[in-house]
């Protein structure tokens, strides 16, 4: 079932639902605010019924002919009391409802059902009714009966029947109301979603460059922008394996053409094997066997399986000799080169192997760019516990396109930093982080580029 459909459903659910809860608490409402109102009428109705028997009364001294006046139209003036106000007042008993009047021997001498009269009320009757005085003396009783349960249909039914009937009539209107309103909502959720799964169809078909157009803020929107992000960062390490394999094929084709050639010289006669010859093989197995050793040691970083030997080590030990390594350079070249080691820096725990590659892949990547008679710094220090170490060149810098890359694999900049394998500072930021610290590289004010790394104190040696 498509999402609209489910929305729209529980929609409708929760109105029906809501609906039914309004008429029950509304029915049972009525039915009390009801007969809160029939007993106040009955109390106000009795109040006057009690005052115009005893003017009867006053008036005639007696009950007699009190029938005559109150069912039957009278002649002439029969009575001081006006008809009409006696004969309005008598319609005014609700549906039902009796009005029995006894004299002051509980001898029923009015009833408005004209059924009881001559009968004598019962003690509970004459305990509920009221007593009507005239100068203290009873003359008689008045009693008003409710009405029984079938007569209270009559009235209350109806009326309860005339709400209930509005009360469905609104519900099938907020129905539909709300089932409109339901499916424009429906609507407005599901474009979105729907906009989602076509741009996720369109990636499944390696369509990387697609992004979905969303200017909602809410979390929909946040989802696409999510979606986008994922597809930039796909549609990025797509370019780089494509870029990884042509690297991989082409550093590997080198070597390889270089053997074949050399091989088939040999087999075809045309050369003959000497120390020369077969030191240059032997160089190009070197070359192949160091590529699949780079490549299998950044993996098994990245899988967190690279074995490491933790030993205790000097930084000035292993800036001296990774330094020592381009000692040629730096004469040949007229590098200025300087190592710099805060004073009082204390020994650390670490693979100083894996360290001491960290450090000649960065100086061969600051050599590589610096031109001649550039300078190149080298720097450790101590921060909060961590050994920093600092590389510091005046090459061309690099690309801000290209910094957030650059320990990338086999990532190459299209501006000035090519050349290489291009695992170089990828192999360091595996190493660094297989110690647990962090590396990072940016770009200096007056020109040049700056690499840093840190390695957090280790407390145990494994």
């Amino acid at each position: 079932m498509k999402l609209r459909n489910r929305v729209l459903g529980a929609f409708i659910v929760v109105i029906t639902v809501a609906v039914l809860v309004m008429a029950f608490t509304s029915h049972l409402y009525i039915r009390n605010i009801f007969d809160h109102y029939t007993e106040g009428y009955r109390s106000v109705l009795t109040d006057q019924w009690e005052y115009l028997l005893r003017s009867y009364y006053l008036r005639q001294g007696s009950w007699e002919g009190v029938e005559n006046v109150l069912f039957r139209r009278a002649r002439g003036r029969a009575a001081s009391i006006p008809m009409g106000h006696i004969r309005e007042n008598l319609r005014g008993i609700l549906p039902g409802d009796r009005l029995l009047l006894a004299d002051n021997k509980g001898e029923i001498i009015l009833d408005s059902q004209d059924e009881l009269v001559g009968d004598k009320l019962s003690r509970s009757q004459l305990s509920k009714g009221i007593p009507l005085l005239i100068e203290g003396e009873k003359v008689g009783t008045l009693l008003l009966q409710p009405r029984a349960l079938r007569a209270v249909q009559t009235l209350e039914g109806q009326f309860s029947r005339s709400v209930n009937l509005a009360v469905l009539w609104g519900a099938a209107v907020a129905l539909l109301t709300g089932a409109g309103l339901s499916l424009w909502i429906t609507g407005q959720i599901a474009r979105p979603i729907a906009q989602l799964t076509t741009s996720a169809k369109r990636f499944a078909r390696r369509d990387f460059r697609h992004r979905v157009k969303l200017t909602e803020n809410d979390e929909i929107g946040k989802l696409a922008g999510a979606f986008n992000l994922m597809a930039e960062n796909i549609e990025q390490n797509e370019r780089l394996r494509h870029n990884l394999m042509i690297d991989v094929a082409h550093e590997l084709r080198t070597p390889l053409t270089v053997l074949r050639g050399n091989l088939e010289s040999l087999q075809a006669g045309i050369i003959t094997p000497d120390t020369e010859l077969l030191t240059s093989l032997h160089d190009e197995v070197l070359r192949l066997n160091r590529l699949i050793s780079d490549l299998e040691a950044v993996n098994l970083a990245e899988a967190g399986k690279l074995p490491l030997h933790f030993r205790e080590v000097s930084p000035a030990s292993l800036l001296s000799r990774a330094a020592a390594a381009f000692q040629h350079e730096v004469v040949t070249r007229e590098i200025n080169f300087s190592v710099e080691i805060e004073e009082g820096l204390k020994s650390r725990v670490l693979d100083e192997d894996r360290i001491i590659q960290v450090l000649i892949n960065l100086l061969a990547n600051a050599f590589k760019f610096t031109p001649d008679r550039g300078g190149i710094s080298l720097r450790a220090k101590d921060e909060n516990g961590s050994l920093v170490v600092e590389i510091m060149d005046s090459g061309p810098g690099i690309a801000e396109e290209d910094l957030p890359f650059i320990f990338e694999r086999f990532y190459k900049s299209g501006r000035g930093r090519g050349g290489g394998s291009g695992l170089g500072l990828s192999i360091a930021k595996s190493f660094v982080e297989a110690h647990g610290g962090k590396i990072a590289a940016v770009n200096r004010t007056g020109g040049g580029s700056i690499f840093t790394f840190s390695l957090p104190p280790v407390t145990e040696k494994t």
